[in-house]
C-alpha cells in the first residue's frame, strides 16, 4: 500500500489558492492577539498574508477577490472551503457578529491596509454592529482596500443559490443527489455542519490557551473540557463524520490541528478500553492539551523546516516541561492532564525525555495519548513530508522497540483499523467507499459505497453498506487502496 500524497497540481493549489490565503489570514489574526503591531512576528505574518493575496490575485485575476462566509463555512467563488473553514472559526464568528457576508480585498491592497484590518479584527467588534459601521472604522484606521461585504441575499444570488453551490461542491463528492429546502438542511444531511462547528470551537479554545500562555496568563481548561464532552458525545453518535475531520491532512501554522486530531483519536481509543466516561473525558482533555508547552518554544525552532541542531533540539525537548508547568499554573489543574503533558515523550523502558530524577513507567492515559500522538504525526502532512498510510505507520510503531506497550499497541491497531473509520477507500470492484466501522478482521472493514467504478456519484437507492468480512469470501470484495480526502483540501 503506497503513501497518500498530494499531486503537483494539488500542492500548487494549496500554495497559491484561497485555502492558503485563508490560512495566512488565520495566522495573522492569531499573531495579532499575541504581539504588538511593531513586533517582528506580527510583521512577518502580515508579510505572509500580503504575499498570499498577491498569489491569489495572480491565480484569479480581477479588480478584487472576495472571501465569503455562509452557515459557518468560508466560501470562495461559490465553493465552500471545508478544510480552511476548520481553523477559521474566529474569522467566521467576526463576520457573523457584524452580519457580514464576507470580505472583499482590492487588487491594490497594501501591506498597510492588511495591518489596519488585522488590528481592527483582533480588537473585536464591540460597539460595531453592521458591515457599514465596520467599514467606516476601517476607513478611519487608514484601511482603503479591504471592506466587509453585506450578507448574502436572495436578490444577490446568495442564500437562494448557496444550497445549489454546496450541493455541487460537497454533495457531488460526498454523497447522493438530494433535494433539500435550504443549505442548512443540506449540510446537516451531509453530517458536516455540526462536527465542523464543533471543530472550529475546539480550535478557538486552543487559540485562546496559546494566546494566554504566550502572554504569561493562567489558562482555564474548563471550556476545553466542555468541548471534549461534546466531542465524545458526537463520536458516539456519528463516529464517521468526526473521524473524517480527524483525517484532514493540512498542516497548520500553530499545530492546533495536530492536537485536535490526537484528541479525537485518543477519545475514540479510550472509549473502547473503559466505560468510565469521566476518565475518557479527562484523557481527551489531556490529549487536547498535550502540546500546550510548545507555546513557549521559540517560533523558529517549532516551525523549522530543516533538521534541528543540538541547541534547537534541546529547546524543542523542553516543551513537555513547559506544558506541565503551564497546566500546573492554571486554575484547578487536572493531575492527569499535567502528567500527560509532562511525560508523553517518555517510554516504558525508561528512555525518552524529559529525564526525570526517578524514572517512572508512564500511566495508561499517557500511553494512550502517546500512541495517538505518534500515529497522527506519521499519517499527517508536514512541511517536510507527505502523509503516510496507516499500514506503514503501524509498521513503524511496531518497530519502535521500548516505546509502546505491545499489547496496548495491538489493541490500538484493532480499534483504529488498517482502514480507519472516516477514511475513503477504493474497492476491488472499482467503486469508492467510506469506512464506517471495523470488524474482527483488520482487512475487512464496514464501508458505505459512494461512487461507481465509472466515477459517477451513486444515487441514494444505489448506496450500499457492506461488511467486507461477510462478502470477503463469497464475492471477494476487498479494499484495493486508500483514497485521499481531497474534498477537505479544496
Amino acid at each position: 500500500m503506497c503513501d497518500i500524497h498530494l499531486s503537483d497540481e494539488e500542492r500548487a493549489q494549496e500554495l497559491t489558492g484561497p485555502v492558503a490565503f485563508v490560512d495566512e489570514l488565520v495566522v495573522a489574526l492569531t499573531n495579532a492577539r499575541i504581539y504588538a503591531e511593531t513586533h517582528p512576528r506580527l510583521k512577518l505574518a502580515i508579510d505572509g498574508l500580503h504575499a498570499g493575496l498577491g498569489r491569489l490575485l495572480e491565480a484569479y485575476p480581477g479588480p478584487s477577490v472576495q472571501i465569503g462566509t455562509a452557515d459557518g463555512f468560508v466560501v470562495f467563488q461559490s465553493r465552500p472551503l471545508l478544510g480552511a473553514s476548520m481553523s477559521a472559526g474566529r474569522l467566521v464568528s467576526l463576520l457573523e457578529q457584524l452580519g457580514s457576508g464576507g470580505l472583499t480585498l482590492g487588487a491594490h491592497t497594501t501591506r498597510e491596509d492588511l495591518t489596519a484590518f488585522i488590528e481592527f479584527a483582533a480588537r473585536g467588534t464591540k460597539g460595531i454592529e453592521s458591515p457599514a459601521t465596520a467599514n467606516l472604522a476601517l476607513e478611519q484606521a487608514g484601511c482603503r482596500h479591504v471592506r466587509f461585504l453585506e450578507p448574502y441575499s436572495e436578490a444577490a444570488g446568495g442564500r437562494g443559490s448557496f444550497a445549489d453551490r454546496v450541493e455541487h461542491a460537497i454533495g457531488d463528492r460526498l454523497g447522493p443527489t438530494v433535494e433539500l429546502a435550504d443549505d442548512t438542511e443540506l449540510l446537516n444531511t451531509l453530517n458536516l455542519q455540526v462536527p465542523a462547528r464543533l471543530y472550529q470551537n475546539v480550535v478557538g479554545v486552543l487559540q485562546d490557551a496559546m494566546v494566554q500562555s504566550c502572554k504569561g496568563d493562567h489558562i482555564d481548561t474548563n471550556p476545553a473540557l466542555g468541548y471534549v464532552e461534546n466531542v465524545l458525545k458526537l463520536i458516539g453518535q456519528d463516529t464517521t463524520s468526526l473521524m473524517r475531520l480527524a483525517r484532514y491532512e493540512k498542516y497548520d501554522e500553530f499545530t492546533f490541528g495536530h492536537s485536535i486530531r490526537v484528541c479525537f483519536i485518543a477519545l475514540n481509543f479510550a472509549r473502547h478500553l473503559t466505560d468510565d466516561r469521566q476518565l475518557i473525558e479527562r484523557i481527551g482533555l489531556a490529549a487536547l492539551m498535550h502540546d500546550i508547552g510548545k507555546a513557549w518554544v521559540p517560533f523558529e525552532v517549532l516551525h523549522s523546516q530543516k533538521r534541528l541542531d543540538d541547541d534547537e533540539r534541546r529547546e524543542m525537548n523542553m516543551h513537555p516541561v513547559h506544558g506541565g508547568q503551564i497546566l500546573l499554573d492554571g486554575g484547578n489543574p487536572d493531575p492527569l492532564a499535567v502528567a500527560v503533558a509532562f511525560s508523553h515523550h517518555q517510554n516504558p523502558d525508561g528512555t525518552g525525555y524529559p529525564n526525570a530524577i526517578r524514572a517512572a513507567r508512564p500511566s495508561g492515559a499517557t500511553m494512550i495519548v502517546k500512541m495517538a500522538d505518534v500515529y497522527e504525526a506519521l499519517t499527517a502532512v508536514r512541511p517536510y513530508k507527505p502523509s503516510m498510510s496507516p499500514t506503514r505507520a503501524y509498521r513503524i510503531m511496531m518497530d519502535m522497540q521500548g516505546h509502546f506497550d505491545p499489547s496496548l499497541l495491538r489493541r490500538f491497531i484493532e480499534v483504529n483499523g488498517i482502514y480507519p473509520v472516516g477514511s475513503r477507500v477504493e474497492l476491488s470492484t472499482g467503486e469508492s467507499a467510506r469506512v464506517t466501522g471495523q470488524t474482527d478482521s483488520p482487512l475487512a472493514p464496514i464501508v458505505q459505497t459512494e461512487r461507481a467504478a465509472s466515477g459517477e456519484r451513486l444515487f441514494e437507492e444505489d448506496i450500499e453498506i457492506l461488511d467486507l468480512r461477510e462478502v470477503f469470501g463469497r464475492n471477494k470484495i476487498t479494499v484495493a487502496k486508500h483514497l485521499r480526502d481531497a474534498e477537505l483540501a479544496a
